[in-house]
């Protein structure tokens, strides 16, 4: 279900020459451009980096896995269970996961909601699930990077990225990022995580 406008176009009409760039703010939300169709990301959580190279764990409890979908006008295809806010530009300002707790950790749906202000073309602010958060986009929509301030006490982050390759696109598909986290009274912390993004584009040719 989504509530108000279509995304915001950024980019080219249906008439799009193949030199132009196609946006929307949904895409550009998930650091993306052109006509996507999915994303299949894989993010590492055990990774060593080294020279020009990283070692990566590829074992299954090192590694999440998601997937989402973009129709061809560059809308965000929310999931059965998924809740979508927009602005009045069309904007996403609200996310909420009402998927019935299979699991039962606790009574009724899980009710995740992430809410975002969008302060520039290059800022925003988001907050939800425990966390409130500044990240900072460069000007192809990339995340420079995050930090992120428990709503209650916790750790603090941040965390920063370094872009590995891309497609013919200029979508990327793989990038480190280093983590640092600090716990109130303790030295800070440095890690690292891999991110390897496969995605699939609309076929708009006759």
């Amino acid at each position: 279900m989504i509530e108000s406008a279509s995304p915001e176009v950024l980019g080219d009409s249906d008439s799009e020459d193949a030199d132009k760039v196609f946006e929307t703010s949904d895409l550009s939300l998930f650091e993306l451009r052109h006509r996507v169709k999915s994303v299949h990301t894989a993010v590492y959580y055990n990774v060593v980096p080294g020279g020009d190279s990283v070692a990566v764990d590829t074992t299954a409890r090192n590694v999440v896995k998601t997937v989402v979908y973009f129709d061809e006008l560059g809308n965000y295809v929310p999931r059965r269970d998924e809740r979508v806010k927009r602005d009045s530009q069309g904007r996403i300002v609200r996310w909420e996961d009402r998927r019935p707790n299979l699991r039962r950790v606790h009574g009724g749906f899980l009710k995740d909601t992430l809410t975002y202000r969008h302060v520039s073309p290059n800022v925003m602010q988001s907050s939800g699930m425990g966390d409130y958060a500044i990240t900072v986009y460069d000007d192809d929509h990339r995340v420079v990077g995050q930090y992120t301030d428990p709503i209650a006490a916790g750790e603090q982050s941040a965390v920063f990225n370094l872009y590995r390759s891309e497609d013919k696109h200029g979508n990327w598909t793989e990038r480190l990022s280093v983590w640092t986290t600090q716990a109130p009274g303790a030295r800070p912390h440095v890690s690292y995580t891999l991110t390897r993004r496969d995605i699939k584009y609309h076929n708009r040719k006759p």
